[in-house]
């Protein structure tokens, strides 16, 4: 794991990033976390262990992150993250996981630049959120994946899964941060995943 800076529009956040094989993998976390939240879950080993390319930075919206400015602007986010692509996966259309408010930005990622997929864990949408009106416009497979003790509503997924055409998977005894309650299922299911998007044999590329 290597560790770097990075920005734009006058805000510079920290990037946690490791080089390796397709699919490219951006990792964004929620609003009490940071890049690092990825390392204790223990995701970004296995990425390391499978080769698999990533990068997980710190971002804007977060209220604990290392970034020089905290922003909730879905667009400049939405750019950081673009950039953040670019520069460290080589690639502005990557899988992308999103947790809470990142999985919130991974929408609007999608559905501006394309992604080539969407790994959501329980993202904080409302009602009246305008990315709603650009769900059209992203064509990425997508799977969402909730606590059963989450406190976005269920009705919200439920939509978003309709409007995606997404798998909606419940974790039993979880959180919202499923990924911390339920780690080992989430490195399995996010890897199934990737398996998927990236015509990948995972198992097999274990050390």
């Amino acid at each position: 794991m290597r560790e770097a800076l990075h920005g734009v529009g006058g805000v510079e956040c920290q990037v946690l990033y490791e080089d390796g094989v397709d699919p490219p993998v951006l990792l964004l976390h929620g609003y009490s976390f940071r890049g690092k939240t990825w390392a204790e879950a223990g995701v970004l080993g296995a990425l390391e262990e499978r080769g698999i390319r990533y990068a997980a930075p710190d971002m804007p919206y977060g209220r604990s992150t290392s970034c020089t400015k905290r922003s909730r602007d879905w667009r400049l986010n939405t750019e950081l993250a673009r950039a953040v692509s670019e520069r460290f996966l080589r690639d502005t259309r990557p899988v992308i996981v999103g947790a809470s408010l990142g999985g919130r930005i991974a929408l609007y990622y999608a559905a501006r630049y394309g992604a080539r997929g969407l790994f959501l864990a329980s993202p904080a949408l409302r009602e009246d959120d305008p990315v709603w009106g650009m769900l059209r416009a992203v064509r990425s497979p997508a799977v969402i994946i909730r606590g059963a003790r989450d406190f976005v509503p269920r009705t919200i997924h439920d939509r978003l899964a309709k409007k995606l055409g997404a798998e909606l998977v419940v974790y039993e005894g979880a959180g919202h941060a499923m990924y911390l309650d339920n780690p080992e299922r989430f490195i399995r299911d996010l890897l199934v995943f990737l398996e998927k998007v990236g015509g990948l044999d995972l198992a097999g590329r274990h050390d």
